[in-house]
């Protein structure tokens, strides 16, 4: 699992700040952190989807794809409380 801040070149800059990034040998982890997510922070959907429907965003989305499986934090402060549980 890679984690890094988000810029233009990201799906969902502009509504979230950071992701996790995960690669195929990791998705039992990714489920495992999203339902963490889930927990905390309450229910979310596909970044796609927060970005095209909700006005105001969940604090927390996630991508799942033939390319990319990630889970992507609203501000610093999620982020950081992920970062304490899971790094």
């Amino acid at each position: 699992m890679k984690t890094h801040k988000l810029d233009k070149r990201h799906l969902g800059f502009g509504v979230y700040k950071f992701a996790a990034d995960f690669n195929y040998k990791e998705l039992e982890k990714f489920c495992e952190i999203r339902a963490w997510c889930w927990s905390q922070w309450g229910s979310s959907c596909e970044v796609d989807t927060v970005i095209k429907v909700f006005p105001n965003p969940p604090v927390w989305a996630w991508i799942k794809d033939d390319f990319r499986t990630k889970i992507y934090f609203q501000t610093e402060k999620e982020f950081q409380w992920f970062t304490l549980k899971w790094r």
